[in-house]
């Protein structure tokens, strides 16, 4: 199947408009970005885009908040939804700031990922392709694993971070080497993230659920060894 989210990208970038080249994305909506071929791939569906930005300060922040509304964006006044949410129309932006003392979330790999970005031209055929950044592969893989046990308890059966883990994992032919390659600390927690799961009975239950083809559960568990003898 195509990737199911670059509906909801394109159009939380274009609202954006220039906006948009001070962000990277990350999360689950980015995940279809980094397959080699998103048409062979169950990618999993997200109601919402998450993305990086660089601000250094609360009142930086709320500058760029200010440009947001500016373009439509609004923020909803409901209880418990988080300072970072926007919504243009019915789509749901959560921009988080690098630095945790801005807002009081972050993810301690999204600084070199923000730094290491990667480009990708984005198109649905009605117009020219608009260009965005995304997490590398390595560091997507290190952000969501540190979800993976944060917020996800690492509970192999509920934790869409996982999954999407498994995705690019299966569907990234490069994605071993590119680990390798990868910065030493990057390399290592995404090393010794692997060798944890791979020691999990439940995670070997639950894998062939998490896979686009059940079939290519070898291929996926030779990418996670190979990533985990690179801890050292």
């Amino acid at each position: 199947m195509a990737n199911p989210n670059l509906e909801l990208l394109l159009g939380i970038a274009r609202a954006m408009g220039p906006l948009c080249e001070q962000v990277v994305f990350v999360g689950g909506c980015a995940t279809g970005l980094l397959v080699d071929d998103a048409g062979l791939m169950d990618v999993r569906p997200t109601e919402d885009v998450d993305a990086i930005v660089e601000v250094a300060t609360l009142g930086a922040y709320h500058r760029l908040t200010e440009q947001l509304m500016q373009r439509g964006f609004t923020q909803t006044m409901a209880d418990n939804t988080p300072p970072f949410r926007w919504f243009w129309h019915r789509m749901q932006l959560d921009l988080v700031p690098l630095d945790e003392k801005v807002l009081g979330f972050a993810n301690p790999w999204y600084r070199v990922g923000f730094d290491e970005a990667l480009t990708a031209t984005l198109t649905d055929g009605l117009a020219d392709g608009l260009v965005v950044r995304h997490l590398s592969a390595p560091h997507f893989l290190a952000t969501k694993l540190e979800a993976f046990k944060d917020r996800g308890g690492n509970d192999v059966y509920l934790s869409h971070d996982l999954e999407d883990i498994m995705t690019v994992l299966e569907g990234r032919a490069a994605v071993a080497r590119e680990v390798a390659a990868a910065s030493a600390p990057v390399r290592q927690h995404v090393a010794q993230a692997a060798g944890a799961l791979l020691q999990m009975p439940a995670f070997h239950n639950a894998l062939p659920g998490l896979l686009s083809d059940p079939e290519r559960e070898p291929t996926v568990k030779a990418r996670l060894a190979q990533i985990a003898r690179l801890k050292d």
